[in-house]
């Protein structure tokens, strides 16, 4: 088969390929139900003759603003059958944040799921003048800018399928496929612009690195709109002709991962810190049998680990334990992963090596991978036959790599993009001299590991000149069974603090054991037992850092740290500039009387 130009192209190829076998899924009615590849295709036509009936020019800009579903990569496809150019917008966002995408992105059409986003774009239609017509996927509206779905659907049924054909053949591998806004923890979103050969090479790199194909099943949850799941999950499952199932919603992922038993599973740090706390308080209320029954297994995990690492044979004995632990334990813990997972692949966030390490003791290997919008997702990638904790792999293929003398990771390859839309200055930044600085802090081991330490702009300068990496402690404290979300702080101070979301329900049993009942979340400040708990978890840590890297001070929030409440990005990364301005209130308090020893506090 021919290297496809286009990304139009690279579908059209799997459709002939795989024709009436499964392509989409998704829950209707609380039933699932799917789309075959060339059912798939028609959908996509359809669509395509709607927009260059209602008017959509080559590389005109098209924006959507909706949760994963069947109909966004209809869209994200039609749009670029029609020659046009995808710019997604995440559905979490305020209506000030939607028009900016809007207008950045010069867009004439829109697509949204449902009335709330539609009501973020008719809220002040005098901030987006450019806009010609919104298409409602859900419901019905009588303004004239709006044009319901269904009716979408037969809009272009006059329009011959050959004036869509002449669009799609006419793309270059140069041409742009797609804005991707940048959610960002700091700043306005930038506009990356992504062509069709940046998602051409992405999608055959990761292809030649990891063995996947038709048999293989895959569950879609997190946000399309980020380039992760879109071109380092979605667009190689699809060139490798993979069943594509839709979560109902990140609440139900979790239940819709038993359902769908997904071969392959792409996630993020902060998922697995969930799955992680949960086995934890699991173990702490479970009865002492089953305590031991755990404490054998991951230890027993743990020392079988270098040689499952390194595919060596185990010393005698240690097999048939391994196959024991297995049937009384490791299943159950795979199965909160649907229970067939072969490809469980980590990216988005820095993940805890801890973490990383308890999971593979209970035999589930985590692939940790780098990668940023601006690079096309992946740059480089652990693989089942060469990967180590604590590293986020190597290069794919063609992608070369080098670290700067300041330590910056850079980059250079046909997966670089072709820079920000309308901001040269940023373009000029962020591409010096062919290469692409990631902003991000990283070494190559001796075997030519990348190992990321932190971001750029995160790293922590004490008012004593101190560079201290916040990424490391706070992966640390995460890994601690109390300790549910940490955020360190400390920048042109003279000591560091940290805000802890405690994780209470694996802090309950130890609670009872030491006579003390837990207060309801928004008091947790207030319980001087628990504070002295978790100050012993902090020192514990503190132990095993250099004096510059502790933690002085703490205190506990009164909630989780969350999207809806606008502290983490749609990958649930740390919005630092956001959590630090929202809760200054505590931390200039823990600064007001030099540097106490770890104690606690409240939002």
């Amino acid at each position: 088969m021919n290297e496809p130009k286009n990304v139009v192209e690279m579908f059209l190829q799997k459709v002939r390929e795989r024709g009436d076998a499964g392509a989409l899924r998704w829950k209707r009615g609380g039933a699932w139900v799917g789309l075959s590849w060339n059912d798939w295709e028609r959908e996509v036509r359809r669509l395509a003759r709607g927009l260059v009936k209602l008017g959509l020019q080559p590389r005109e800009t098209v924006t959507i603003a909706s949760a994963n579903r069947p109909e966004w990569v209809h869209f994200d496809l039609a749009v670029q059958m029609a020659g046009g150019v995808m710019a997604p917008i995440y559905p979490s966002v305020t209506a000030v944040e939607a028009r900016y995408i809007v207008n950045n992105s010069e867009a004439r059409f829109a697509v949204v799921e449902n009335e709330a986003q539609l009501a973020k774009l008719l809220e002040n239609l005098a901030a987006t003048p450019k806009l010609e017509k919104i298409l409602l996927l859900e419901g019905g509206s009588r303004h004239s800018l709006v044009m319901n779905y269904e009716r979408f659907r037969e809009f272009g049924a006059d329009i011959d399928d050959r004036a869509v054909d002449e669009r799609w053949q006419a793309i270059a591998p140069s041409d742009l496929a797609m804005f991707v806004y940048t959610s960002g923890t700091t700043g306005q979103p930038k506009g990356a612009m992504l062509t069709h050969d940046n998602v051409l090479f992405v999608t055959a790199a990761v292809l030649n690195v990891m063995k996947i194909g038709p048999g293989d099943v895959v569950l879609s949850y997190l946000p399309l709109s980020h380039v992760y799941e879109r071109v380092g999950g979605f667009y190689p499952s699809m060139r490798a002709g993979l069943e594509i199932n839709f979560a109902e919603s990140l609440d139900k992922m979790p239940a819709n991962l038993l359902e769908v038993r997904p071969t392959i599973f792409a996630t993020v740090p902060r998922v697995l810190e969930k799955v992680y706390a949960a086995i934890q308080a699991k173990i702490a209320s479970a009865s002492p049998a089953a305590k031991r029954l755990f404490a054998w297994a991951l230890d027993l995990g743990r020392r079988t680990a270098p040689f499952r690492l390194e595919n060596r044979t185990m010393p005698p004995g240690l097999p048939v334990q391994h196959r024991l632990a297995r049937a009384l334990v490791y299943d159950k813990i795979a199965a909160r992963f649907g229970g067939r997972v072969r490809l469980l692949a980590v990216a988005g966030a820095p993940m805890s090596r801890e973490i990383a390490e308890f999971f593979f003791a209970l035999n589930v290997l985590t692939l940790e991978g780098y990668g940023m919008t601006e690079c096309t997702a992946p740059a480089s990638l652990n693989t089942p036959e060469k990967h180590r904790f604590g590293t986020v792999g190597t290069p794919l293929p063609g992608v070369e790599i080098k670290i700067a003398p300041d330590g910056e990771i850079l980059m250079r390859g046909r997966s670089v993009f072709a820079g920000y839309y309308r901001m040269p200055d940023a373009t000029a930044e962020a591409l010096q001299d062919g290469w692409l600085h990631s902003g991000d802090i990283g070494e190559f081991d001796a075997d030519g590991m990348l190992r990321i330490t932190d971001r750029k702009k995160d790293l922590i300068v004490t008012s004593g000149g101190k560079n201290v990496a916040p990424q490391k402690t706070e992966n640390m404290m995460i890994a601690d069974p109390y300790i549910a979300q940490a955020v360190v702080v400390g920048d042109r101070r003279n000591y560091l603090t940290a805000l802890i979301s405690p994780a209470l329900d694996a802090i309950r049993p130890l609670a009872a054991e030491r006579g003390f009942a837990l207060p309801e979340r928004a008091a947790v400040a207030d319980c001087a037992p628990l504070v002295a708990l978790i100050r012993e978890r902090v020192e514990a840590i503190n132990s095993q850092l250099a004096s510059f890297e502790t933690i002085k001070d703490f205190r506990l929030l009164d909630h989780d740290l969350s999207q809806e409440t606008g502290e983490l990005t749609p990958t649930l990364k740390v919005k630092r500039k956001v959590v630090q301005e929202k809760f200054r209130g505590l931390i200039d308090e823990m600064y007001l009387s030099g540097a106490p020893r770890p104690k606690g506090g409240s939002a």
